[in-house]
């Protein structure tokens, strides 16, 4: 019936970021990561702020940084300690994690934040120290990310998101939305296997867990070299730094829990939101009722009753969320430099 207009297809931009990759070295880290980086560019509508894929790119060249064996190895350890005093059930569902589980969890997660202090500090010359290297309840973590600028605590505070490169959304669950002033995206490349292959790369699996099961007769030679040899090896990990999104801009809105801004694509009797700035809850038909009004408003048809989903997002937990697509978020050096100073 009506479609979110995208300036570029995730189809169009495969290829065109397929080619730049192999004749720009700086791109180069994305090559195994082609799709997922423009489904997640393209989705978002971060694409659309550019008048062109090269200046997109040339953006993305800027605001990327790439994570080393040393830098995965700091958030392991420092998550390491954090990840016993997380919650072993997910907010708004049973689910439960073990805490091997939770441990590579926060790894993932916390990747976004060595990815953003690397890149001030590359980019700007600002050192900044995380909630990475102090050691506390979860809830002591809430209200800031960021809590050194230069050796001085910050002026705001600062919340750090990690999501993968296909990811398409700034998702602050719960209440987090009331601690924070800014809230930052970082897109990671994290494959399935990188805990694996960090493992691996620090020779865990090799001096000690198959060195064990040798000395205790569980595996032949032969056997521990094919699983050896199975096992995929560590390579550099990209990310680059969204933007951020800046509450105070937006608080009479935040304060009222209203919807901002939504488009999307309607269906025969469902909506796929691909563009959203607001309040969402899963269950909260006052919230559904005004996205569907905003939506009527905006097409001139009558479309009551429908099911919403939103792009890439299966279900989200039961509890409020403010959900903010990244392309609304602010990303240019000058917005960084505004930012920082007030930082």
């Amino acid at each position: 019936m009506a479609s979110l207009y995208m300036a570029v297809s995730v189809s169009t931009c495969e290829p065109y970021v397929s080619r730049a990759v192999k004749q720009d070295s700086t791109l180069a880290i994305y090559a195994e990561y082609v799709s997922d980086l423009c489904e997640g560019a393209v989705r978002s509508g971060d694409v659309e702020r550019f008048s062109k894929l090269d200046e997109w790119l040339e953006w993305l060249k800027w605001s990327s940084v790439v994570l080393n064996h040393h830098d995965y190895l700091e958030v392991a350890v420092r998550t390491l300690r954090l990840a016993p005093y997380l919650r072993p059930t997910d907010y708004g569902t049973a689910r439960q994690r073990d805490l091997g589980q939770l441990w590579t969890d926060a790894i993932r997660g916390h990747l976004g934040e060595i990815a953003f202090a690397k890149w001030i500090s590359e980019k700007f010359g600002i050192a900044i120290e995380t909630g990475l290297s102090e050691l506390g309840p979860l809830e002591e973590f809430l209200p800031s990310d960021v809590i050194k600028v230069n050796n001085r605590p910050p002026q705001l505070k600062v919340s750090i998101k990690t999501t993968k490169l296909r990811g398409v959304w700034l998702d602050i669950p719960y209440k987090q939305i009331d601690h924070s002033d800014i809230f930052i995206l970082v897109r990671v490349g994290v494959a399935r296997e990188h805990f694996i292959a960090f493992l691996k790369a620090i020779s865990v699996i090799r001096d000690k867990i198959l060195a064990t099961a040798l000395q205790q007769g569980i595996i032949s030679e032969k056997e521990s070299e094919e699983i050896w040899n199975l096992l995929p090896d560590f390579k550099p990990i990209p990310a680059y730094i969204v933007g951020y999104f800046d509450k105070r801009l937006y608080i009479d809105y935040i304060q009222s829990e209203d919807v901002i801004e939504v488009d999307g694509i309607i269906g025969t009797r469902n909506i796929t939101v691909r563009k959203y700035l607001g309040y969402w809850h899963p269950e909260d038909n006052r919230v559904k009722e005004s996205v569907l009004a905003r939506l009527e408003q905006k097409y001139g048809t009558k479309i009551s009753g429908y099911k919403i989903r939103f792009e890439g997002i299966g279900d989200f937990s039961k509890t409020k969320h403010f959900v903010v697509s990244s392309g609304f978020l602010k990303r240019t050096e000058r917005d960084w430099r505004e930012l920082l100073a007030q930082l």
